[in-house]
């Protein structure tokens, strides 16, 4: 009886240990892909810090190239959907002078006119007055006669523009004055510079720059630690001078500036989600509309043909209107913005969203 006993004792004992085992490995890979995860959040940070900085500094080429690294590593998350859309906002602002430049299907859509929905989808994320000053400068731009009335067009379809506004618009395309008050007052660097107040604000709220201080900080007590060993292959008898404060004991500047590995990692309980490391008041979910990089640098001989219209838009599908219910009772009507970022609808805008709803009504769909 003893040894069945025993025996039984070091089975319980064996598969105690495996399940133990098994717990730890669990842990080990759990730890791990949250490790992973907060890497590629401090990544994505730095290179949207670079696209900041790029465009604040007006250097094309260099942001062309970081945005397609920046691309790359966001192109499949559902996270940093705002320092996405935001790059996407810059990409087509950037290009904004270059009219041969496509974000869009359609071939006489510019990249200004395009960057207006997305614009418009970052609400949430500036100040209001600075918002709509930036989607004033959108729209008033100068351009070629033909240009100006097709943009102005597409500007009263796709797009909230203010009545006030649309009427100052309309009066300067009629009038063919390039050089209306309202169009030298409102110039592209003008609307550079205002884009700029905007990165500043959204950076000191919602973006994090860990690595580039972590880095900076690597950098210069290397310096620190390169100015010390020279001191020290100095020869005595030039340092005989030295004051009393001057000869005390140094520390190693790597080992105060820097936090080993191991400690760069808050010690919590619940695991950090890394979306940035600080905390955003404002969501917004990927959309069809924000595709980073250029569709083309030439418009497509497919859609060369194509008019902006009234009467083309796009015939409205039951499912469309399921989700725009959905939408509407889950955000409440008039929250056009943060439905069209709930569900796809296929590059509808907030203008055709509001204008459905109507139709429904009056049709006594909805209540």
């Amino acid at each position: 009886m003893a040894g069945t006993f025993g025996c039984g004792f070091i089975i319980i004992n064996l598969k105690m240990e495996s399940e133990s085992h098994e717990i730890t490995s669990t842990s080990d890979k759990t730890t791990s892909q949250e490790v992973n995860n907060v890497v590629q959040s401090w990544i994505i940070d730095y290179y949207f810090a670079t696209l900041c900085r790029l465009f604040r500094e007006r250097s094309s080429v260099e942001f062309r190239k970081e945005l397609k690294l920046f691309e790359g590593l966001v192109d499949e998350l559902e996270s940093h959907s705002s320092q996405r859309t935001v790059c996407c906002f810059l990409a087509r602002v950037m290009d904004g002078e270059n009219l041969d430049v496509r974000y869009d299907h359609v071939a006489r859509i510019t990249p200004l006119m395009s960057a207006v929905p997305v614009w418009e989808s970052l609400k949430d994320f500036s100040d209001p007055t600075l918002h709509g000053k930036i989607q004033t400068l959108l729209m008033v731009q100068k351009g070629y006669d033909k240009l100006a009335k097709e943009t102005l067009q597409w500007l009263e379809e796709q797009t909230d523009v203010p009545e006030k506004l649309q009427r100052k618009l309309a009066t300067i395309v009629n009038k063919k004055d390039a050089y209306d008050q309202i169009l030298m007052n409102f110039s592209f660097d003008k609307l550079m510079e205002t884009i700029d107040t905007f990165l500043e604000a959204f950076n000191q709220q919602y973006a994090s720059v860990f690595l580039l201080e972590a880095a900076s900080k690597v950098v210069q007590a290397r310096h620190e630690r390169s100015e010390l060993e020279e001191t020290e292959e100095t020869p005595p008898s030039l340092q005989s001078d030295k004051s009393e404060s001057e000869n005390e004991e140094h520390e190693d500047p790597l080992v105060v500036n820097i936090r080993p590995k191991r400690r760069l990692l808050p010690k919590q309980n619940d695991p950090w989600k890394p979306e940035t490391a600080k905390k955003a008041h404002a969501t917004l979910k990927r959309t069809s509309i924000c595709k980073v990089s250029r569709r083309s640098n030439t418009p497509s001989e497919l859609h060369s043909n194509i008019t902006v219209s009234r009467h083309s838009r796009k015939k409205w599908t039951d499912v469309e209107d399921k989700k725009l219910k959905a939408g509407v009772k889950k955000h409440g009507v008039g929250k056009w913005s943060k439905i069209l970022n709930d569900f796809d609808f296929d590059n509808r805008t907030t203008v055709n969203l509001k204008d459905r709803w109507r139709v429904l009504k009056k049709q006594n769909l909805v209540s």
